[in-house]
């Protein structure tokens, strides 16, 4: 009974490395190459159980068909006006025709030796032909996006029919100064701000001393009026204060002439006060009584 359960597994073992060299498995978001002496056959695109020869008739060489991430590596180019700039750009990608690819590249760290040269000599290109204030600037508008899309467009003529790959997205993920001349173009950039700050406060300066001005010549418009509407409001005042005297006068002049002169003995007289009057004096006339 052992030796026949023995005689199973090793018969069972067997058929599985026969089956093993003539079957393989491509997995999701796998591309497989069968290779037959060295040359490269149809290509696997599809995943599941892939009928091959066993070795060495057939060799599978496997490849990931995700979408990839590559960043380049810092370089220093010069741009249209003559100034140095560093960039480091980013590709996303993936393989799109696998037996290209294999041809022409032949593994994912060559692929990204490709990339790198072609994102280094297409982004020198590209740079080549915008000013340094259209990358770098705090006044004008920066064309970073112009930029991007240059060398994305410039990459897809190339790789997809050159190396199999497609280019998704191409970006620029850093882009800084020299530490040469880093310095004096932030000096630079300081000035152009501390001048257009000048700038700001002369022009609100001057729009304050204007509002100002108009203010103080509104204010004396509003004083000058006001000022002639009293004195006709006092004018027109005293003009009904002498008429109402005249109209009590009028009704009884006897009584008007002693109020009148009751008044002037308010404001005249007090215990500090000495009179010289003279007999026939009107203010004499009610004192003596």
């Amino acid at each position: 009974m052992n030796r026949t359960l023995k005689t199973i597994i090793l018969s069972v073992a067997v058929l599985v490395i026969v089956c093993s060299s003539f079957f393989f498995i491509v997995n999701e978001g796998e591309y497989a190459i069968i290779t037959q002496f060295g040359k490269p056959l149809t290509p696997r695109t599809t995943p599941g159980l892939k009928f091959k020869m066993p070795p060495p008739i057939h060799r599978i060489i496997k490849f990931d068909a995700r979408q990839q991430l590559f960043v380049s590596r810092r370089v220093e180019f010069l741009t249209k006006d003559k100034k140095n700039i560093l960039i480091k750009c980013y590709v996303t990608y993936n393989i799109s025709d696998p037996l290209t690819f294999y041809q022409a590249v032949g593994d994912a760290v060559t692929a990204q030796q490709k990339l790198d040269d072609l994102l280094i000599a297409k982004g020198g290109a590209a740079v080549g032909d915008f000013n340094f204030s259209d990358l770098i600037s705090n006044t004008d508008e920066i064309k970073i996006s112009e930029l991007e899309n240059r060398i994305e467009n410039d990459i897809k003529n190339i790789s997809e029919k050159d190396y199999g790959i497609s280019i998704g997205n191409v970006g620029i993920s850093r882009l800084s100064l020299p530490e040469a001349n880093a310095q004096s173009v932030y000096n630079r950039m300081r000035a152009e701000r501390k001048a257009m700050a000048d700038k700001y406060r002369a022009e609100g300066q001057q729009e304050a001393a204007k509002i100002r001005a108009d203010a103080d010549r509104q204010k004396k418009d509003i004083e000058s009026t006001a000022s002639k509407e009293a004195q006709i409001f006092m004018g027109e005042g005293d003009a009904e204060a002498a008429r109402i005297y005249a109209d009590a006068f009028s009704k009884d002049p006897d009584f008007y002439k002693f109020w009148r002169t009751l008044k002037a003995y308010e404001t005249i007289l007090d215990q500090q006060t000495t009179l010289v009057l003279t007999e026939d004096s009107e203010l004499f006339q009610y004192l003596d009584r």
